[in-house]
C-alpha cells in the first residue's frame, strides 16, 4: 500500500488501532480512507468506495513491484467434485445460485438496519422478499440426472413422468435409460431383459450374460451358471441347453470334469458348464450301450466318467456290466474291480465266480489253488472214518440195553453229550443258510461244521472229478443211503463172523442202527433235501440257489431236475417222521404194556435216552428239527431270525418243564446249549443283509401291544379274582386235618359234602388242591368261605394245621370244630407250654405267624362251635353231619360257645331190631360185602370212600354193588366175594374174625384192600399175635380155622386203597378203584375153604401155631407182597 501511495502522490498518512471496535469508530469518526474487506457489515451504513487502482500486474508483484491493484479473491459457489453423484438436486441448486454483489451488500445492510445482528434472521427475511431471484435456482424434481430415475410416490419405478413424483437411484437389475417429454430430458429405470442382468445401482446399462450362464428372469441383478447337467454355449441366454435333452434318462445327466484328488482321478459334477463336451452320467449312474443313463446298482462303483467298477463281494460279466450278482457265501472269491473281475483260479464264465478253473480246488482266501496229493488224501480219510464212526455207532447201539444189562450212566451221558454236540453243529450248520455275513473267526467255524450238513465242497471233491451242481446236489441228498449201505455192511460181517447166523439176520438190530443214523442226521438230511427251496436273490433280480449259485431259480433246466429230486428224498425225511411219530405215540405204549421185548429193542433208540413217560420227547425233538429246517425257506431275515429264537426258546421250556433226559444233567445240558444258540443267532442278527426294517418294526410294535395286553390281562385277571373273592370264594369249604388220623374222613367228607345240593364251591384237601406250600395259608385266608377242623387227638401239635386254623381266625373265616371221639380240646397247660410240645412252631413266623397268635387262636378254639361224633361212623352219620354243615350260620369270628352231638346209635333194642330187619331188606340179594374193623374209625371211612367210588362202576352188574357190614353181622345169603379192609390190628377184631371164618365155611372169595401204610403183612408173630388174641375171645369154633383163612385171604394179591396218604388225589383213589372193580368183576378170585387144611395133631397145630404151611399155600406169603 505504502508503494501504491507513492506511485500515485498520494497524499495519506497510515495509523493502527489497539482493537477492532477502536479501529471501528476512528474510521467511523474521521470519515476518511481506511482499509475495510466487501461485502462486510462493519463500515456497510457508511456506503465506502473503493479506491481502484489498475488492474493486477502478476509480473510486476513476482518482481516486487505493488503499484497495480491487488488480485483479489473471486467469489463463487464451491461443492464437492461428486456432489452430483450422491446429491444431483442439491449440485443443480448450487449451480444455478446466482447473486450479485449489490444484492449481497443489500441482505447485509438489511441485518445492520434491523440492529439484531442475526444474520440466520436476516437471510430469512431475504428469502421471503426475493422469491422471484431464487425460484429458479430449485430443479424440476421430475428430471432425472444419469443413474437414476422416475419413481411414484411409493417409491416403485414408472416409465411415464405424468405418473412420478422423484427421482431416485436405479436398483440393481435395471439400468437408468434416457427418455425426453414435453417438460424436457429425464431418465427412469429400465428392467433388464432375459438374458441380460446388472449387479450394481444406478448403472446405465445392462450386461448380457456370459458362456455358461443364464438369466431367465427380467430383472435379474446377476446370472445363474447352467446348472449340473445342462450348458451355455452363447451369451446373452434365458435358458441353458439340458444334456440329453428329450431322453427317457435325461434326469440322471450330469456336466462332469475330472480333479486331481491326492493324485488320483476323481470325476465331479459342475455348474456353469459352456459345452455340449461336458455332458455325461450323474455320479452313480452309468451308461449302457444305447446312449441312456441308469442307476448304478447294488455293487458298482459310477464315478459319472463313464467308467463302471465293480465293489469287492460283487460280480458282472464284462459284456453285462449293469447285471451284478452278489458273491454270496465267500465274497473274497469276487475282489471287485472291472466287470468280469474274478479271485486268481476262478472261471469268471460262471455266475458270481462261483466255480474253479478245471484242475484247481478252492482256497482258503477265495482263489482257487492247484490240487494236490493231499487232497485225494483228505477226501479218503473222511471216508475211512465215516465208516469208523458207523462201525463204532453199531457195536454201541448193539451193545446197549441189551440182554437185560443195565444202563450205564456213564456211558449214557457220554453217548448223550456226542448225541448234543452233533445236533448243535447242525444246528450251527443251519446258519450259514441265513443271510448274515458272518465274519472271522466264526465264519470258519461255521464252514467246518457244514460237512456235517454233507456240504462236500469243504473235502474238495472238485478235485476228484468234476461234477455238475445237479450230481452234487443228488450226492448230499443221497448220502446218508450210503450210511445206510455201510451199516448193512458192518451188520451182515458181524452177525456172520460173530453169530454165524445163529440168530438169523437179526434185522431188529439193523433197524435201531439205521434209525440212530437218521436221528442224528436228520437235519443235515431234511436240510439238504431243501436246498433248492433256499435261493438268493442278487441286486440284478435273479435268483440262485444258495448251496449251488450257478443254478437259477427259474423252474427250468437243472433246477426243473433238482426240484424233481428233492420230491423223491424228501420220502425219507417224511416217511421216518411218520413211523416214528407212530411208533412213539401209539404202538410204543401197547408195545410196553405187552411187554413186547423184541418191539422195544428194535424201536429203542426214539425212548432209550429218555426217562420212563418221556418217550414223546423224541416226536418233539423232530418236530424241533423240522422247524429249524423249514425256516430258512421263508423270505424275510428279521422273520427267520424271529422264528429261530421262538423255536429254541420253545424247546428250552419243553426241556425245562418235562425235564425228559434220562440223566438229570443231560437236561441242564440241553437247555444251555440251546440258550447259547439262541444268544449266538441273536448276534448274527446284528449282521444280517436283507432287514426290512419296517416289518421288523412292526413285528415289535406287535409283541410290545402283546405283552401290554398281556399285563392288562393278568391285572384284569387278578382284579375280577379279587372281586370274585369277594362276592363268593372259590372254596366253600376248607378241611383242616391231620393225615394219620383223620385223612381217609377228610376224603369222606368232601365226597360226601360235593354230593349236598347245597355246596355249589369247591371242597379243600391238600392232596387234591394244593400243589404249592406257599399258597396253603392263602387259601384259607382269601379263598375259603368255611373253615372245617376235624378236631383229632394229634392235630393241636401240627404246625401247619394250627398255622391254618390261625389264619382263619385272623382273616375272621367262619371256623367249626368237628370232634372226633379221640379228641380233647386245648388245655391251659397246652396253650401256655406250647413252644415246649410243639419246638418248629416258630418255623411259621416265615409265613407271618407268630407264637402268641397261635396260642390266642388255640384259646379261640375252645369256644368255637364243635360238632362232636359219637357211636360208630357210618353213611347215615356222615350225612348228618354234612347237613348240618350246609345249613350251619356262624358268624365270623364268632366266640360263642354251641355245642352238637351227632350219633347213629340206636335208642333202645327194639330200634336195634327194625335196623337189622331193614338192612336185609334192603341189602339181601348183594353179591359183595365190605368187612371193615367198626373200631378204627380211618378203616370205615376208607370202606365208606370205597363204596362211593366203586358203586357206579359196578352198577350196571346186577347185584355187585357193595354194601359195608356192621358189627356183629353177618354175610347176607347172597354174598359171594368178601373185600376185607386191611387196618392195623382189624384181624384183632373178634368180629372180623368171626365173619371171615364164617364166610370161608361158605367158600365166599375175598379181595384184601390195603387201607393203611403201616399195615403188617401176616408174619409168624403177627399169627402168635392172631392166635393169641383169638383165644381170649368168645370165638365159637377152633382158633387155627381163623390162621388158616387169613391166610387165604393174602392168596390174593391186595389193592392199595389209603386215602389218608399224603399223595392220595381224587385222581389217584379213582384209578384204584377202577382196579378193585375189575377185580370184582373178572370172576378170579379163589373162595375160602374151612376143608383145605385140617390139623390132625397138637404138633400139626403148633405148626400152623408158627405159621409153617403146607406146601400148595408156601408162595402166599410172597403174593402178600404185591400191592396194586
Amino acid at each position: 500500500m505504502i508503494q501504491q501511495m507513492s506511485f500515485y502522490n498520494m497524499p495519506m498518512a497510515f495509523g493502527t488501532a489497539i482493537d477492532n471496535s477502536t479501529y471501528k469508530s476512528i474510521n467511523v469518526a474521521n470519515k476518511g480512507a481506511l482499509y475495510a474487506f466487501e461485502p462486510d457489515v462493519t463500515f456497510i451504513a457508511q456506503q465506502p468506495k473503493i479506491i481502484r487502482f489498475p488492474p493486477n500486474n502478476a509480473g510486476e508483484y513476482i518482481q516486487g513491484i505493488y503499484g497495480t491493484a491487488k488480485a483479489g479473491t473471486i467469489l463463487g459457489n464451491w461443492h464437492f467434485k461428486d456432489l452430483k453423484t450422491v446429491a444431483d438436486r442439491a449440485q443443480i441448486l448450487l449451480s444455478n445460485y446466482k447473486l450479485s454483489q449489490d444484492d449481497i451488500n443489500g441482505m447485509l445492510g438489511d441485518v445492520v438496519s434491523a440492529g439484531d445482528e442475526d444474520h440466520w434472521a436476516g437471510a430469512c427475511r431475504w428469502v421471503k422478499n426475493n422469491t422471484h431471484l431464487w425460484r429458479n435456482w430449485i430443479p424440476d424434481s421430475t428430471t432425472c440426472v444419469q443413474g437414476k430415475g422416475l419413481v411414484d410416490s411409493a417409491g416403485l419405478p414408472v416409465e411415464n413422468r405424468s405418473q412420478a413424483v422423484d427421482c431416485k437411484v436405479c436398483p440393481v437389475g435395471r439400468a437408468s435409460t434416457p427418455m425426453t417429454d414435453g417438460q424436457g430430458p429425464t431418465r427412469f429405470c429400465l428392467q433388464c431383459p432375459e438374458g441380460k442382468s446388472q449387479g450394481l445401482p444406478g448403472e446405465q446399462e445392462c450386461v448380457p450374460c456370459l458362456i455358461g450362464s443364464y438369466s431367465a428372469v427380467p430383472g435379474s441383478m446377476a446370472c445363474s451358471l447352467c446348472a449340473v447337467g445342462s450348458y451355455g454355449s452363447l451369451t446373452g441366454l434365458s435358458v441353458c441347453s439340458v444334456c440329453g435333452n428329450g431322453t427317457i434318462s435325461e434326469k440322471l445327466r450330469s456336466t462332469n470334469k475330472a480333479i486331481m484328488v491326492q493324485g488320483e482321478e476323481e470325476w465331479v459334477a459342475y455348474q456353469g458348464a459352456v459345452s455340449f463336451d461336458a455332458c455325461g452320467c450323474r455320479k452313480g449312474t452309468r451308461m449302457d450301450a444305447s446312449g441312456e443313463c441308469l442307476p448304478c446298482g447294488d455293487g458298482l462303483k459310477c464315478d459319472g466318467s463313464g467308467k463302471v467298477m465293480v465293489l469287492k463281494g460283487f460280480y458282472s460279466a464284462a459284456d453285462s456290466p449293469g447285471s451284478v450278482f452278489k458273491c454270496f457265501g465267500d465274497e473274497r472269491r469276487c475282489p471287485g474291480g472291472p466287470p468280469g473281475t474274478c479271485a486268481p483260479g476262478r472261471d469268471n464264465e460262471t455266475i458270481a465266480c462261483i466255480s474253479c478253473s478245471s484242475g484247481l480246488s478252492p482256497g482258503d482266501d477265495g482263489a482257487c489253488k492247484p490240487c494236490s496229493s493231499g487232497n485225494s488224501a483228505v477226501f479218503s480219510v473222511a471216508i475211512i472214518v465215516s465208516i469208523l464212526a458207523i462201525a463204532v455207532l453199531y457195536i454201541f447201539l448193539r451193545n446197549e440195553g441189551q440182554d437185560g444189562k443195565a444202563q450205564n450212566e456213564a456211558f449214557l451221558i457220554a453217548s448223550v453229550a456226542i448225541g448234543q454236540c452233533v445236533g448243535v453243529s447242525q444246528q450251527l450248520s443251519i446258519f450259514g443258510q441265513l443271510k448274515v455275513n458272518w465274519g472271522s473267526p466264526f465264519s470258519e467255524v461255521l464252514d467246518f461244521f457244514s460237512l456235517l450238513a454233507f456240504n462236500m465242497e469243504w473235502l474238495t471233491v472238485s478235485c476228484l472229478a468234476r461234477f455238475s451242481p445237479l450230481q452234487m446236489y443228488a450226492a448230499r441228498v443221497f448220502l446218508v443211503l450210503l450210511f445206510f449201505i455201510v451199516a448193512c455192511c458192518i451188520h451182515l460181517l458181524y452177525v456172520a463172523l460173530r453169530k454165524k447166523f445163529a440168530d438169523g439176520l437179526e434185522i431188529s438190530v439193523l433197524v435201531k442202527v439205521m434209525g440212530n443214523l437218521m436221528m442224528i442226521f436228520f437235519i443235515s438230511v431234511a436240510g439238504a433235501i431243501l436246498a433248492p427251496f433256499r435261493c438268493y436273490t442278487h441286486p440284478n433280480g435273479v435268483r440262485t440257489v444258495q448251496e449251488f449259485g450257478g443254478v437259477l431259480c427259474n423252474s427250468e433246466g437243472e433246477y426243473q431236475k433238482m426240484l424233481i429230486v428233492a420230491g423223491i428224498a424228501l420220502i425219507m425225511p417224511v416217511s421216518f417222521f411218520v413211523i416214528a411219530s407212530y411208533v412213539t405215540i401209539v404202538e410204543l405204549p401197547k408195545r410196553m404194556q405187552k411187554a413186547d421185548v423184541a418191539f422195544l429193542k428194535t424201536w429203542s433208540f426214539l425212548y432209550y435216552r429218555y426217562r420212563p413217560g418221556a418217550a414223546v420227547f423224541s416226536v418233539i425233538l423232530l418236530l424241533r428239527n423240522v422247524g429249524l429246517v423249514i425256516v430258512p425257506v421263508i423270505p424275510g431275515g428279521a422273520i427267520k431270525v424271529l422264528l429261530i429264537i421262538m423255536i429254541l426258546i420253545v424247546s428250552i421250556l419243553i426241556t425245562s418243564f418235562m425235564l425228559p433226559w434220562r440223566i438229570l444233567e443231560c437236561n441242564y445240558m440241553e437247555a444251555t446249549l440251546l440258550a447259547g444258540v439262541a444268544v449266538l443267532i441273536s448276534m448274527g442278527s446284528l449282521f444280517m443283509e436283507d432287514v426290512d426294517v419296517d416289518n421288523v418294526m412292526q413285528v415289535c410294535f406287535v409283541l410290545f401291544i402283546a405283552m401290554t395286553l398281556l399285563i392288562f390281562g393278568v391285572f384284569v385277571w387278578g382284579f375280577a379274582k379279587y372281586l370274585r373273592g369277594k362276592l363268593r370264594k372259590p372254596f366253600q369249604y376248607f378241611l383242616c386235618h391231620q393225615k394219620s388220623g383223620a385223612g381217609a374222613f377228610a376224603r369222606l367228607l368232601k365226597c360226601e359234602l360235593i354230593r349236598m345240593s347245597g355246596v355249589k364251591g369247591k371242597v379243600f384237601v391238600d392232596c387234591d388242591d394244593l400243589q404249592d406250600l406257599t399258597k396253603l395259608f392263602g387259601y384259607v385266608g382269601n379263598d375259603t368261605e368255611h373253615l372245617i377242623i376235624l378236631g383229632t387227638k394229634d392235630i393241636l401239635t401240627r404246625k401247619w394245621c394250627m398255622g391254618e386254623v390261625t389264619t382263619g381266625r385272623i382273616h375272621k373265616v367262619k371256623t367249626v370244630v368237628v370232634a372226633l371221639p379221640d379228641y380233647e380240646p386245648p388245655s391251659e397247660t397246652l396253650v401256655e407250654e406250647y413252644q415246649v410240645h410243639v419246638p418248629d412252631v416258630t418255623e411259621l413266623a416265615a409265613h407271618g405267624i407268630s407264637l402268641a397268635a397261635v396260642q390266642e387262636t388255640l384259646l379261640w378254639m375252645r369256644e368255637l362251635p364243635t360238632f362232636e361224633l359219637l357211636g360208630t361212623l357210618d353213611s347215615k352219620l356222615t350225612r348228618a353231619l354234612c347237613k348240618e354243615l350246609v345249613v350251619m350260620h356262624v358268624s365270623p369270628g364268632s366266640m360263642g360257645k354251641n355245642g352238637f352231638q351227632l350219633s347213629n346209635e340206636a335208642e333202645d333194642e327194639l330200634d336195634k331190631k327194625t335196623r337189622l330187619v331193614n338192612r336185609k331188606a334192603q341189602y339181601n340179594g348183594s353179591k359183595v360185602a365190605i368187612l371193615v374193623d367198626y373200631k378204627n374209625m380211618e378203616a370205615v371211612a376208607t370202606a365208606l370212600v370205597l363204596q362211593l367210588m366203586v358203586s357206579p362202576l359196578l352198577m350196571s352188574s346186577g347185584g355187585m354193588v357193595p354194601y359195608i357190614m356192621t358189627a356183629n353181622e353177618e354175610a347176607m345169603p347172597t354174598v359171594q366175594i368178601i373185600v376185607v379192609i386191611c387196618s392195623q390190628g382189624c384181624f384183632g377184631n373178634p368180629d372180623i374174625a368171626r365173619v371171615l371164618v364164617s364166610s370161608a365155611a361158605r367158600s365166599l372169595a375175598v379181595l384184601p384192600i390195603i387201607a393203611e401204610d403201616g399195615f403188617r403183612f401176616p408174619t409168624k408173630d403177627f399169627y402168635d399175635e392172631v392166635l393169641a388174641t383169638a383165644g381170649t375171645t368168645s370165638m365159637l369154633g377152633n382158633p387155627s380155622h381163623l390162621v388158616a383163612v387169613v391166610k387165604q385171604v393174602f392168596q390174593e394179591i391186595g389193592v392199595g386203597f389209603n386215602p389218608q396218604a399224603y399223595s392220595a388225589s381224587v385222581q389217584d383213589l379213582e384209578v384204584k378203584a377202577k382196579t378193585i372193580a375189575f377185580r370184582l368183576l373178572g370172576g378170579r378170585l379163589r373162595p375160602m375153604s374151612l376143608e383145605d387144611y385140617h390139623p390132625s395133631s397138637p404138633e400139626e397145630l403148633e405148626a400152623t401155631s408158627l405159621g409153617l404151611l403146607p406146601p400148595a399155600s408156601k408162595s402166599t406169603e410172597a403174593n402178600a407182597q404185591k400191592i396194586i
